[in-house]
């Protein structure tokens, strides 16, 4: 996304293979996305060839930071080989020139746990990826959730739980790992006649049950933005959000927020964007005046141009 957004603007962008020959010298910036392995020999070996290395580390926490930042700075030493990703960022840190971040919260991970100052952060949100829906039509009294449906920091079980209590239709897409978690999933489902599980979906159909659906519901346990949510309160969803970590930086109080460890309070909140609404349209302005993809592509070039003169 970022890539056809600056070119749009006028920059050459290259997405990069490693296992390519590239003079990384020609480049004006060298941007990595990461919080992985490698990162250590990768930095490392990059800094030697361009200076000018932009970071986007991904951190979407699970703990507290004052843990982070000992796993940070103090778990692991490279040279007894005994290191891990997170003391890897640590090890490189000093040889990023610029950290780029999608919210508060991660700013605050990478200013006290990395110790990076200020100054060599820049917040640059996520835009939605999605065509712009113009003007919505009637919405459908059902709510849509869109993930990978297996996975545990989705809190996909309490969703159900919340929708067989609360009677609300609920609709289910996306991907699960394999036939087990599918089982899984129609097991949870039951004989529910209110839940309907639709697999994945192509990009048409995902985007006409955007526009149906009145209401997206992302009560995950964690998470860094919740790019799914963001699209359908583009097209014109109410948004019932968890009331954890960063994904309600991107909102303005214009989403419902739940704590996503209570079944009850998914459902009232579900409940409630179905009976009598939130903030649509206001939300979709917003959403669509602010993380469109042309303002935040032009934010990125700014702050990286600004940061490597």
């Amino acid at each position: 996304m970022w890539k056809e957004g600056l070119e749009k603007l006028g920059e050459k962008v290259t997405l990069v293979n490693l296992w390519e020959n590239i003079d990384f010298s020609n480049y004006d910036a060298v941007v990595i996305f990461a919080m992985g392995a490698n990162i250590y020999k990768l930095v490392n070996n990059l800094s030697r060839i361009n200076k000018n290395i932009v970071l986007a580390p991904i951190i979407d926490p699970d703990r507290s930071d004052k843990v982070y930042k000992f796993l940070f700075k103090y778990y692991g030493s490279t040279k007894l080989a005994l290191s891990n990703h997170f003391h890897d960022m640590w090890t490189i840190k000093d040889k990023v020139k610029l950290w780029l971040v999608r919210s508060e919260q991660e700013r605050h991970y990478v200013n006290y746990c990395l110790e990076i100052p200020q100054d060599r952060i820049a917040k640059v949100p996520l835009n939605y990826r999605v065509p712009n829906a113009g003007i919505i039509g009637k919405k459908e009294d059902f709510c849509l959730h869109v993930s990978r449906l297996d996975a545990p920091n989705k809190n996909v079980h309490r969703l159900i739980e919340a929708s067989k209590r609360y009677g609300f239709k609920l609709k289910l897409a996306g991907h699960v790992f394999g036939e087990k978690e599918r089982k899984d999933l129609l097991k949870l489902i039951g004989n529910s006649t209110n839940i309907e599980y639709l697999g994945e979906l192509s990009e048409k159909r995902l985007l006409e049950l955007y526009c149906s659906a009145k209401v997206f519901a992302l009560p995950s346990l964690r998470e860094g933005v919740g790019m799914a949510a963001l699209e359908a309160a583009a097209y014109g969803c109410e948004i019932v959000l968890t009331n954890i970590g960063a994904p309600k930086e991107y909102y303005d109080g214009k989403a419902i927020l739940v704590n996503p460890y209570s079944v009850d309070e998914i459902g009232k909140g579900i409940e409630k964007a179905l009976n009598k609404g939130f903030s649509q349209p206001e939300l979709k302005e917003f959403v669509e005046s602010r993380y469109n993809p042309e303002s935040i592509c032009s934010l990125l070039n700014n702050c990286i141009k600004s940061h490597l003169k």
